[in-house]
């Protein structure tokens, strides 16, 4: 097995049906209790901000099949800001995996034209290079459900 691979105690904080998931798909790579910077610039019903910044706790992973990341937002510990497979190639995000950590960037207008502006998840954690070197891909483009953005942004849909 890869040197990197980290074991389920390292899931602790990650539901038991995804570890399993994961762990199924073959796991690269874990990052739990992960701080989050959330720049948020623009407009979304029911919330505008010129440059907000908020500070999160999250996880990411990667496996053979998927990137993933959650995004705690009050009353849903199991948000998830990217859940896809690496040949994913179109959407109004982008999610680059770096030595600093995991990025996303979201194109607001891209996701609801009701929406403008954009939002960033800044995920600090380091990733190793030999992780790097083992991923698919470090930069992929993904589709963003509009309930992810207001729920990021702070604000509960309508229904």
């Amino acid at each position: 097995m890869l040197g990197f691979l980290r074991t389920l105690s390292q899931l602790s904080n990650v539901p038991l049906e995804l570890r399993e998931e994961l762990e199924a798909e073959g796991l690269i790579f874990v990052a739990q209790k992960v701080g989050v910077v959330r720049h948020f610039s623009g407009h979304v019903p029911g919330v505008f901000s010129a440059s907000g910044v908020s500070r999160y706790t999250g996880a990411f992973a990667f496996s053979a099949a998927r990137i993933l990341a959650t995004f705690p937002a009050r009353g849903d510990a199991g948000l998830r800001s990217i859940d896809c497979s690496w040949d994913t190639a179109r959407g109004p995000a982008a999610a680059t995996a770096t030595r600093k950590g995991l990025l996303i960037d979201i194109d607001l207008h891209g996701v609801d034209r009701a929406f403008s502006g954009s939002m960033k998840l800044n995920y600090k954690r380091a990733i190793p290079s030999d992780v790097l070197s083992a991923l698919p891909c470090t930069t992929l483009r993904f589709p963003v459900r509009p309930e992810f953005v207001y729920r990021a942004a702070g604000v509960r849909p309508k229904p």
